[in-house]
């Protein structure tokens, strides 16, 4: 008799040989290898996420990762204590990549690159499981078509890895239903672990998850086995990381307290940022609404759960709690969930149909594709929503300006440091320099690094800051509010370079303003 899912009365892989006849040669496995189920998915996240992969100009976000992993472990440890500690795992993680692969763009993007690429190949034999090997390729294949999927590879921030980590604890907990054991339970455990590691909102899945044990009991019969294994995994999984728990909660108002309620049409609206475009959310949730065809029931309704209930909870939990967590990236994990079902619902149309469903999903996702890849796509946060509140800041843009006139002796001056630090103008110009640029920053006063924390202070004394001799020419670099360059600083920074230099110049980029000042 075939083997069943732990969720469905249908086998699990109909076409499996037995164990007993698993002995391929080399050539058979090769074919074996081009036929299974996470590879193909897994190829095409890598191709979407290595595509361009400098192109997009790095945003303050990133900014913030790059200031943190350049400094050494216990100067890390030490600021995690202060602020970002929810982050940690990621940047001790990509601090020890950095140091071995450099930090280009590429590089410092590749990790999530391939976090993403594994998170393909986890929902495809995720969806295989619950509803069958067609059903998982096309799973896989959806996932890498999500617009999101390709914009999250492409960002040097943790959300990639939470992905992973998602995707990968729905397949260990499906394993661990199919034939529980202390060892597929500890297995979970870990993942559950490492998403509250990656980010403490991503455990919001294990309310999703009983569910599918709940089902899974009911299918067996009554067996107590399968619940009191997964309470106990998820008990495990918890309290590993109850210290991150504890230092996030009392961090969670300086880092994320700007992060408004979220009204009830948010509901609603907050698939088309989840997924990255209007007609590909459209065209997934008509794919996931297909998989209700399926003869595998319980799987659908577990798969709906895995879809739908995270994000209604993080709601639920906004409204009640000290901050709001209802940001599309924080509940970006639901994607795999999504994948599945759509995935499945093409299954369902047999295997012409889901060709042709396949490629009208790429015809429709092509432009968010495409988007994902822009210059300044990384700021386009809410997309396709618009940003309305800022301007997107090209720091690439605005190093090329200073470099194109730098003289050796200049130095810089990075305006909105007092009250916007966060916005990383200084690190970000710096970053995209030539290594022949150098330029000292007058008004700096202890690294972000010095006072473990995230970004830099200003001096306290910026006429002794300027020196004896003060430079014969500053690079005046800021926040582009449409004014007066001077204006971006603090009134008695301002006053102090307005008695020493004139305004030679002042040019515009996107998001930034570049004033060169001469000594008078």
């Amino acid at each position: 008799m075939a083997r069943t899912t732990p969720l469905s009365d249908a086998p699990a892989d109909p076409s499996a040989p037995p164990r007993s006849r698993r002995r391929p040669d080399s050539a058979r496995a090769a074919r074996r290898l081009l036929r299974s189920v996470w590879l193909w998915p897994v190829l095409a996240t890598l191709a979407c996420g290595l595509y361009r992969i400098a192109t997009p100009v790095l945003w303050h976000d990133e900014l913030a990762t790059l200031s943190v992993v350049r400094r050494p472990a216990g100067a890390i440890w030490d600021m995690l204590q202060n602020v970002d500690a929810v982050h940690g795992t990621y940047y001790l993680l990509l601090h020890y990549w950095i140091s071995v692969f450099g930090d280009s763009p590429a590089m410092l993007r590749l990790p999530t690159v391939l976090a993403m690429a594994g998170a393909a190949g986890c929902t495809a034999l995720a969806g295989r499981r619950m509803f069958g090997e067609r059903a998982g390729l096309a799973a896989g294949l959806v996932f890498a078509l999500v617009p999101t999927v390709t914009r999250y590879a492409q960002e040097a921030r943790s959300y990639a890895f939470v992905m992973l980590v998602a995707a990968g604890a729905l397949l260990l907990l499906l394993r661990a239903l199919e034939r529980p054991g202390v060892v597929r339970w500890l297995c979970y455990a870990g993942a559950v672990a490492a998403a509250a590691y990656l980010h403490l909102v991503s455990l919001v899945f294990l309310g999703a998850h009983a569910v599918g044990v709940l089902l899974a009991w009911w299918r067996s019969r009554r067996d107590w086995r399968i619940p009191a294994g997964f309470a106990l995994a998820a008990l495990v999984g918890v309290a590993a990381a109850y210290p991150l728990v504890k230092l996030g909660e009392q961090q969670a108002g300086r880092q994320i307290g700007w992060i408004t309620r979220p009204h009830l049409a948010e509901l609603s609206t907050i698939w088309l940022q989840i997924f990255g475009g209007t007609l590909v959310t459209g065209a997934i949730l008509l794919a996931a609404a297909l998989a209700w065809g399926s003869d595998r029931r319980q799987s659908a309704l577990f798969g709906s759960v895995l879809a739908v209930l995270p994000v209604a909870a993080i709601w639920v939990i906004s409204q009640k709690a000290s901050v709001s967590y209802f940001m599309p990236k924080y509940l970006f994990f639901v994607v795999p969930g999504w994948a599945v079902m759509a995935g499945a619902g093409l299954a369902v149309v047999r295997l012409r149909g889901m060709v042709v469903g396949l490629l009208a999903l790429a015809v429709l996702a092509a432009p968010d594709l495409r988007a994902m890849h822009r210059p300044l796509s990384h700021a386009d946060y809410t997309y396709p929503e618009p940003v309305t509140w800022f301007t997107p800041l090209d720091y690439r843009a605005a190093a090329d300006l200073v470099a194109a006139g730098y003289r050796p002796g200049d130095a810089a001056a990075y305006g909105q440091q007092q009250w916007a630090l966060w916005w990383g103008v200084d690190a970000g110009v710096q970053y995209y320099l030539p290594k022949n640029v150098r330029l000292r920053d007058v008004f700096l006063g202890l690294t972000g690094e010095q006072r473990a924390d995230l970004w830099p202070s200003l001096t306290g004394d910026p006429v002794a800051s300027l020196g004896p001799t003060p430079p014969p020419r500053i690079w005046l670099v800021s926040k582009d509010d449409g004014g007066d360059p001077f204006t971006t600083l603090p009134p008695g920074y301002a006053k102090v370079l307005q008695d020493r230099y004139k305004l030679e110049k002042a040019e515009q980029v996107s998001g930034i303003s570049v004033a060169l000042l001469v000594r008078r």
